[in-house]
């Protein structure tokens, strides 16, 4: 009877344990976007995983960000209205790649990109998908 006494609590503790790290890790989440400088708030709102994408005066800046997503083929589908795109096929190692692409709409525009990853056994996996407005 002890042990199954014993076994409930430590149950119990660690169910608890596992709630307090959930709320710290939500709410330093939800507060990170809030505290940020108001000049960073766009490249805050440009990441989606492991891409993020900038839209400005008629140029966009796409970054597959270092550490993220599983080494190998990648490419990056990019969109808004009347424009649309597929990069070309890219090898990713862990670093970060950045590339700058002139993207002529005007002010205001939604652009979109998705990063796909090529999986060795074939098809496609989804490794970000971020929006800005130029």
């Amino acid at each position: 009877m002890e042990t199954a006494g014993k076994f409930r609590k430590a149950r119990l503790l660690g169910a608890l344990l596992t709630m307090a790290t959930a709320l710290t890790v939500t709410s330093t989440v939800a507060a990170s976007p809030a505290s940020a400088k108001v000049t960073d708030l766009k490249k805050v709102a440009g990441i989606s995983r492991c891409l993020g994408l900038w839209a400005q005066d008629g140029r966009i800046k796409l970054q597959h960000q270092s550490r993220c997503g599983p080494n190998g083929s990648y490419h990056i589908h990019v969109w808004s209205p009347g424009h649309d795109t597929n990069s070309g096929t890219y090898t990713y190692a862990g670093v970060a790649l950045t590339f700058n692409n002139p993207w002529p709409v005007p002010a205001g525009t939604n652009i979109c990109a998705e990063l796909w990853h090529h999986e060795p056994g074939g098809g496609y996996s989804s490794w970000g998908l971020p929006c800005d407005t130029m």
